[in-house]
């Protein structure tokens, strides 16, 4: 995934824009169907809940205006719009990512 350690040896390398433009090539709106963040939330060693660990890494908070564990709401967290970014493209593309997709 395009972050962190990871996002920074592809900008020193210059290789950033050839591997995101492997994953947009590879854009699979099938793969949206399975991605963790439609079923599964990550809640930080401070409580507070996002809609991947991806995002988590990113501190990248759940969109609604209970972001905490202790204000904990299923019936808002249930509508909430999904956080996203240029980092998805790797959950998207090919099979998908959830740990055991390929890109190609």
């Amino acid at each position: 995934m395009s972050i962190s350690r990871y996002l920074d040896y592809l900008l020193n390398s210059g290789n950033y824009e050839k591997y995101m433009q492997k994953l947009v090539d590879a854009y699979n709106p099938s793969a949206v169907q399975n991605v963790m963040c439609r079923n599964t939330i990550s809640i930080g060693w401070d409580g507070f809940l996002y809609d991947c660990d991806f995002n988590q890494m990113l501190e990248l908070k759940i969109n609604s205006s209970h972001k905490h564990v202790s204000n904990f709401n299923a019936d808002e967290l249930n509508k909430r719009e999904i956080v996203i970014g240029q980092h998805c493209y790797g959950c998207t593309a090919g099979s998908g990512s959830s740990c055991g997709g390929a890109v190609t």
